[in-house]
């Protein structure tokens, strides 16, 4: 098991949840169950897209089996810094500051901006602006 990762049932997973696929977090767009056939049970067709890479995912699998899923942190965060492709925020409640790549499309992004991020195995990413200065 990986860090910064729990095991659920694979058919207790919904839509909008997040799931590991190939160590990669990945949020659930789609999932659909088949009925349990003669030979077996149910299974499931996952598809995911990335957290933090727009790559599409799918797992298949019986519905009973354990799979990982990434604990994802939602933090809140004030943008200190703007540095070329980078923003530095600090933590608003550990008050450690990240380095992260400036997410596309993102408006609002300025020094004294609040945002919340997230963070999942390791890694972190701005979800949205929360309020200017």
């Amino acid at each position: 098991m990986m860090a910064g990762t729990k095991q659920v049932n694979l058919g207790s997973l919904k839509k909008g949840q997040y799931i590991m696929i190939d160590g990669v977090p990945c949020e659930i767009v789609d999932i659909s169950v088949s009925k349990p056939g003669k030979h077996g049970g149910a299974k499931a067709r996952v598809t995911a897209i990335g957290i933090f890479e727009p790559i599409k995912k799918e797992y298949v699998g019986p519905t009973a089996s354990k799979v990982e899923v990434p604990i994802i942190d939602k933090r809140k965060g004030q943008v200190l810094a703007l540095m070329g492709d980078l923003v530095q925020i600090m933590d608003l409640e550990t008050y450690e500051t990240i380095e992260l790549p400036i997410p596309e499309d993102m408006e609002g992004l300025e020094p004294g901006a609040e945002v919340e991020y997230i963070e999942a195995v390791g890694r972190y990413k701005i979800t949205r602006v929360v309020g200017g200065k």
